[in-house]
């Protein structure tokens, strides 16, 4: 029986449409509301159905959003963020204005053409703009242990039901390379959790700050440097 094929839409329609956070994902989620501060206008580039920019808005910033499933962005806007669908993989960010903080949390390991991304982020963001970004690490504690013992460290293969559609994996230097390659200086590294387990059940918070490159998250926030 042939697999059924999905386009990037299809997928994200079917994964993420209806993402609610987890116990984990508001670790993070609470990072990223406070990196972004108030009184500010933001983009958050899959946006989902609003679950970061809501807490945004009661921060008093004007939050703008993008995201490819068509019911994500529906949701966005019954909460109050001024969201368009978009590609960012193969459209240009839609909106006139420039952007005091732009926020791309697990969205480039989505990416295929990550140097295109960063640079219609930084054509967006004003002079000193911030750019807040999170993605999976490759280095986790959990993943180097799975990788001494010949284990495939909880990456996909293919796309299939339970997989994240991630294409490519970052450790803290290749990523903090390619913010520098283009114009981005880091000024705030840290991680969520330390898992020791895939489930994520047992973690530890503790061990993320003490250690960030064992965390299960990559989380920077960079500003934009010269014009």
């Amino acid at each position: 029986m042939a697999l059924k094929k999905l386009n990037t839409t299809a997928f994200n329609e079917m994964k993420y449409a209806d993402w609610v956070l987890g116990d984990g994902d508001r670790i993070r989620t609470n990072t990223i509301i406070s990196l972004a501060g108030k009184e500010k206008t933001i983009l958050d580039i899959g946006c989902c159905g609003g679950e970061i920019g809501q807490q945004l808005l009661n921060k008093n910033n004007k939050v703008y959003g993008l995201d490819i499933s068509p019911t994500a962005v529906k949701k966005a806007c019954s909460v109050g963020i001024i969201a368009k669908k978009n590609n960012i993989e193969t459209e240009n960010i839609p909106f006139r204005i420039k952007f005091d903080t732009v926020i791309a949390a697990e969205i480039i390991e989505h990416l295929a053409d990550t140097d295109a991304f960063l640079e219609k982020v930084r054509n967006k963001l004003k002079p000193r703009g911030e750019l807040i970004i999170t993605t999976p690490n490759l280095a986790t504690l959990g993943r180097r242990f799975l990788l001494l013992l010949g284990k495939n460290p909880h990456m996909e293969v293919n796309f299939e039901t339970h997989s994240a559609g991630h294409l490519r994996y970052f450790i803290k230097p290749t990523l903090l390379n390619l913010l520098t390659k283009h114009h981005f200086k880091v000024i705030h590294f840290q991680s969520d959790i330390v898992n020791f387990s895939s489930s994520g059940k047992y973690n530890s918070q503790l061990l993320a700050k003490l250690f960030p490159t064992l965390g299960r998250t990559l989380i920077i926030k960079a500003v934009k440097t010269g014009k």
